[in-house]
């Protein structure tokens, strides 16, 4: 099902092959060391200055041509040949994750939440009862909904990968059980169930344990239907301004006038969340679609969500949504938002306001993707309220780079 019909057509990191978006590292948490904010400019840019820059300090000289090195002339072909290895740069990588204390391999059962893990035990040892089918690439915000869902209640689960038609074609089985194609999926005991409000309100049933949602009949349930309403207002603004060439100004005037109500319910409760201190299935049902307009509305249309100034409320809700492990394993970043909307929407309309952040999430503003890139805080350009950690971030950057070398030598490598 389309996106502009209430199910899942969108969708999540991008199939490119850099390792910030394959090997699913947000580009702000491999930081300061590497400009792999964008796979097209990964085998260009940054790897051609790292090649020149690192010959240069073996050599001697500038790097753009033969030197001499202790009598022996060292060419490029030569310091090539003489680079680590994929196995040796996995085994510094490894040191240096020992070092700092980071486990070498991921729990991808039960440690924090990642889009690799095709199976989440959370410490049980029963069979999962229930299956996601979720596309493959992690673009679909109604599967971000049920993901989220699954990660926050506990509810051991297993995963099944199905591709979005705009990127591929589905798995027979898949239709078969599906005719429609549509994602998200979820069997639960053993029976299909389709559309993720229906997937949410059969979990919220089977697995009452940790509740996400007030009591049927109650003025908190009440009010989480009307938030619930109000984000589908919010949806239907987003994309009337965000796929319309013409009426720029009174979209944009709609838009801000529905966020405008976003944030006044976000500051009547006690917050940070929709519904007061704790997270619920109204803030899941918000989170796919505010994150995907924050990227796209400032590409596109040169607005900033995250403004502290008119929106304050909902700066603090980013906020709070990043200090939780479940929404960090599930978030994307700018550059795939704003590149994986146009195929599943049909394309999206630029404006001239969004030009200036258009150049610098493509790195075509001549200093966006130039090193060293300032830290990431929750003032950045592309906001991350959670900062980084520069070894630790770089670090593990490189382990994700090393684990995904295969895919990263195959875009490298095209023609």
């Amino acid at each position: 099902m389309s996106i502009l019909t209430g199910s899942a057509a969108l969708a999540r990191p991008s199939q490119h092959l850099s390792f910030a978006s394959s090997a699913r590292i947000h580009p702000r948490q491999a930081p300061r060391w590497t400009s792999f904010r964008s796979p097209r400019r990964a085998s260009g840019v940054v790897r051609s200055m790292w090649l020149e820059k690192a010959i240069a300090k073996v050599t001697g000289g500038k790097g753009g041509s033969d030197s001499a090195v202790g009598g022996a002339v060292m060419s490029k072909a030569q310091f090539m040949d003489n680079a680590p290895s994929w196995a040796e740069l996995q085994a510094m990588v490894a040191a240096k994750q020992e070092s700092l204390g980071v486990p070498t391999a991921e729990d991808l059962d039960n440690g924090p939440t990642n889009a690799k893990s095709l199976t989440r035990l959370f410490g049980t040892s029963e069979a999962p009862k229930v299956v996601l089918y979720r596309d493959h690439a992690a673009w679909c915000p109604y599967c971000q909904k049920i993901w989220l869902q699954l990660e926050e209640k506990r509810i051991p689960y297993t995963v099944q990968k199905i591709n979005m038609r705009c990127y591929g074609d589905k798995p027979p089985a898949f239709l078969q059980m599906m005719p429609s194609g549509q994602v998200p999926v979820a069997e639960i005991d053993g029976k299909v169930v389709a559309d993720s409000g229906a997937i949410q309100r059969q979990l919220e049933a089977l697995f009452p344990e940790r509740p996400l949602l007030p009591a049927a009949g109650t003025p908190e349930r009440e009010r989480a239907d009307w938030l619930n309403r109000l984000e589908r207002s919010l949806f239907g603004a987003w994309m009337q301004w965000l796929t319309s060439n013409w009426g720029h100004d009174s979209g944009k005037a709609n838009f801000c006038k529905v966020l405008d109500q976003v944030d006044k319910e976000l500051r009547t409760g006690e917050g940070p969340y929709f519904l007061g201190a704790d997270i619920s299935l109204v803030d899941m049902n918000y989170t796919p679609f505010l994150e995907r307009m924050d990227a796209s509305l400032l590409y596109y249309k040169g607005l900033r969500v995250r403004d502290p100034l008119r929106w304050p409320a909902v700066c603090a809700w980013f906020d709070a949504m990043e200090t939780r492990p479940t929404y960090l394993g599930t978030r994307s970043d700018f550059y795939t938002h704003v590149h994986d909307l146009p195929p599943q929407l049909g394309g999206c309309a630029p404006h001239p306001d969004g030009e200036a952040a258009r150049a610098a999430i493509d790195g075509e503003d001549g200093e966006s993707w130039h090193l060293p890139l300032p830290p990431l805080t929750a003032d950045s350009f592309e906001p991350y309220s959670p900062g980084e950690d520069a070894t630790l971030d770089a670090t593990q950057a490189a382990a994700k780079m090393v684990a995904n070398h295969k895919a990263i030598v195959r875009f490298a490598a095209r023609g």
